[in-house]
């Protein structure tokens, strides 16, 4: 009986080509999306969780007080995890982990040869135990057992000294410290939020010996006993805030445990997280909706097309019921065919996927290999998605069409089709409602996405070069890489400075009395030069920073920002001039400027205060030479560059970064979802257009007699065109009508991220509007017109 099934399924699916044609391609489509999009999600589910602790190892967060507005920080005082460790039985074992000189590149020597590395860490000798690390070449028990040892991951050590031993070899550190190499390990996991590429003992340098409860600057991760209650030692955990820390420096009120499985894609409203590799399960969420309103839009165009074929089979499935055929064998005849097509499209589809994650990679920067889509999630998935498209796309047609009495269905009466004419209506309306929300979607993030790169930052990052200086030998080279740099034809202005805006900035406070105990928080940059000309900024009142001070001056000068201002209470810029402030970096600080408000951080940010300080006992050294060029020829400006750092500064590795593509890498997240989104949003209107052609194909065939009559009176093509897609253009309004409102709460929910966002334009959603009509237009038109012009003999010929 079911090998009769397939039989009579495959003679059904090749008797309807067009059919065939439109819902293979539709379901195809919309598997590949599912697929790339289910290996992409499948991947930022699995993160951490492959490490044999993985449930009872926690990230220390910390909340800080009303003062920092209450925000949850990922970096601590050193102090926090030797405590908990030791004052709460329940911890097992507990790790600090911060990059080298607090994230900031590091220059490698090794040799003769410069290195510059991102992936340096200190660390307790713990890491090794509680991620897993395997060893290759030493052993985690012994790797930290000798002062003054590194270890490297596999890709590391390659990198370094190719397929050569490394262990024994040293490894000079910003000309500061010289390690030597005692272990190599395999590289991390991909999927794992710790990206470590090379591990120093933190107990090597004062970040591990000078232990204290100020600078927050350190992530913690702790293991627990299993089955210990979670809620409870966070409670004893910020107990210990009271027990250590002096009523003036608690800054921080508590600590909150994240689940190691949790860090990756719940992170994102917590601060200063070292890992590259955070994630968003907000992202997560809507590539997830994304992936099944694709697969959905696909579905309902197999239900309605086979409900618009079923007048060609009426008879045939009369005549079935007629001679006997149960309603269960019907139902079963039209589930066949149904998986016959779906499994075509999967594996239709399955290819289209390989075919197209490189594009998938490069168009939206999320980096997924072949072997992701050969992961069992995948595979078994594959087969539930068969069943349940099947169930889905099949089950509509089956129920309609199986339960219609063979009376019926061999009469003429058209009043048969309005039950189903009806539901293909309104899976019309929806397919055209979530194209217009998805068109009205993209067009805002585009938006936001072009406000965000064109809006005026208070500085001009363009034009703008930083060169890490951080491990020159001496002060000497610096101020003679600077002399050097100036004399060149392409330097417009030039500055050294602690950072470049919203880089490893400290963090202070200002007051407005000595006597106060809070104050507002500030990021405060030490520089040398001229700042203002540099960055573009907007100097309100007063003068530059002085470019020499005078031996002996203790005087700490200021250019604060208009923040700073307002918080001091001075009525406008130049009554502040010449005033002292009260802040941690010294008894006499002078404001000798006020700039406008600039985002040094994220447009996500609200702009916080800022000063640019300059004294002569600065408690932070200069580590970046920011460099405004007018050159048009980078690779050779870069060239020169080089070649005058490395005049300078021989022993140490050349390091740039252009200050506006920094900018944009704090908007790559959104940009990859601006691009993800756009690209399966275009897919899916075109599976909708899809199914509308079909649609449209099987009206003009259901009408073609009447096309014939109306030819033979003097009918029109434009008005034989008008007439038949007249009545899906009403279904697209209505669609219209529906999806505008739901569209407008969705868009203004997700920028709600942003602290400075584009308005939600009333033309974008008449442009959303006028798209889907324009899309129907041209869809439907193509058969409509081709049914016009249609020889009007051959349709009236049977009558």
């Amino acid at each position: 009986m079911f090998k009769n099934y397939i039989k009579i399924a495959w003679r059904n699916i090749k008797a309807n080509r067009l059919f065939t044609v439109l819902n293979i391609a539709g379901l195809a489509i919309g598997l590949c999306v599912c697929i790339i999009l289910f290996a992409y999600i499948s991947r930022e589910l699995s993160f951490d969780k492959m490490y044999t602790h993985s449930e009872t190892i926690y990230r220390v967060n910390m909340e800080t007080s009303e003062e920092y507005d209450f925000e949850t920080w990922a970096q601590l005082p050193n102090a926090v995890g030797p405590a908990i460790v030791n004052d709460i039985p329940q911890v097992k074992k507990m790790t600090r982990l911060i990059k080298d000189d607090f994230g900031v590149t590091a220059s490698l020597k090794i040799g003769d040869k410069n290195f510059n590395e991102t992936g340096l860490y200190l660390a307790d000798s713990t890491v090794f135990s509680m991620f897993d690390f395997q060893f290759i070449a030493g052993n985690a028990k012994d790797a930290f057992a000798k002062p003054k040892s590194i270890v490297l991951s596999k890709s590391a050590k390659e990198r370094f000294f190719g397929s050569k031993s490394a262990l024994g070899e040293l490894i000079t550190v910003n000309n500061r410290d010289t390690l030597q190499v005692s272990g190599v390990y395999l590289d991390l996991p991909k999927n794992s939020v710790i990206d470590c590429d090379m591990v120093y003992n933190i107990m090597d340098s004062w970040m591990g010996t000078n232990v204290y409860w100020s600078n927050a600057s350190y992530e913690t991760y702790v293991q627990l006993q299993p089955d210990v209650n979670v809620a409870q030692i966070e409670t004893q955990a910020s107990r210990l805030i009271t027990k250590y820390v002096e009523k003036e420096g608690r800054y921080f009120t508590k600590f909150l445990f994240q689940p190691l499985t949790k860090i990756h894609l719940y992170s994102a409203a917590i601060r200063d997280s070292y890992s590259s590799k955070m994630g968003n399960i907000s992202n997560v969420r809507s590539l997830l909706f994304l992936s099944l309103l694709v697969l959905l839009i696909a579905c309902i165009n197999y239900m309605n097309l086979a409900t618009a074929n079923s007048r060609k089979r009426a008879k045939s499935i009369g005549v079935n019921k007629v001679l006997g055929a149960r309603r269960s064998q019907m139902l079963s005849l039209f589930y066949v065919e149904t998986a016959i097509l779906v499994l075509i499209s999967i594996i239709l589809g399955y290819g289209i996927s390989f075919l197209a994650l490189p594009s998938f990679s490069s168009i939206t920067g999320n980096e997924l290999s072949y072997l992701d889509l050969l992961t069992a999630p995948i595979v078994v998935g594959l087969f539930f998605i068969w069943l349940l498209v099947t169930l889905i796309a099949g089950g509509y047609p089956a129920l309609s069409m199986s339960g219609i009495s063979p009376l019926l269905l061999v009469s003429k009466s058209k009043k048969k089709n309005l039950g189903s004419e009806f539901v293909r209506k309104g899976l019309v309306v929806f397919q055209f409602a979530a194209s217009i929300i998805l068109i009205i979607a993209v067009t805002i993030i585009l938006q936001q996405m072009a406000f965000i790169r064109n809006k005026n930052l208070g500085y001009d990052p363009k034009g703008v070069v930083a060169i890490s200086v951080k491990s020159a030998e001496s002060r000497q080279q610096i101020q003679n890489l600077m002399q050097d740099l100036k004399r060149k034809s392409y330097t417009e202005s030039l500055s050294s400075v602690q950072s470049m805006p919203g880089v490893n900035e400290s963090g202070r406070s200002v007051r407005k009395l000595s006597t106060d105990v809070t104050g507002m928080p500030i990021a405060s940059c030490r520089t040398e030069g001229n700042i203002i000309k540099t960055l573009k900024l907007n100097l309100l009142a007063g003068s530059e920073l002085p470019e020499t001070i005078a031996a002996g001056d203790s005087t700490i000068y200021t250019l604060i920002n208009e923040k700073v201002l307002n918080y001091l209470n001075y009525k406008n810029a130049d009554e502040a001039i010449g005033k002292i402030i009260n802040t941690e970096m010294g008894s006499r600080a002078l404001i000798t400027g006020v700039v406008s408000n600039f985002n040094f951080n994220s447009v996500k940010e609200d702009i916080g205060g800022y000063v640019y300080y300059k004294a002569n006992q600065a408690p932070e050294s200069v580590r970046t030479l920011l460099v405004r060029y007018t050159s048009q020829d980078l690779p050779g400006l870069i060239g020169d560059l080089q070649t005058t750092f490395n005049e300078n500064l021989p022993n140490t590795a050349f390091d740039y970064q252009f200050v506006d593509r920094h900018i944009a890498q704090l908007y790559a997240s959104e940009e990859k979802t601006a691009s993800t989104v756009t690209i399966f949003s275009i897919l899916a209107i075109f599976i909708a257009c899809l199914g509308l052609f079909g649609l449209a194909a099987f009206t003009a065939e259901q009408r073609n007699k009447e096309i014939g009559v109306r030819k033979v009176l003097g009918a029109s093509v434009s008005g034989i065109t008008t007439l038949l897609s007249k009545d899906f253009l009403k279904l697209v309004g209505i669609a219209f009508l529906l999806a505008s409102p739901l569209a407008y709460l969705i868009m203004q929910s997700w920028l709600q991220d942003f602290t400075y966002r584009t308005p939600i334009n009333w033309w974008v959603f008449v442009l959303a509007g006028l798209t889907a009509v324009f899309v129907a237009l041209v869809t439907v038109s193509f058969q409509a017109i081709k049914a016009a012009l249609a020889n009007p003999v051959n349709s009236l010929r049977a009558e």
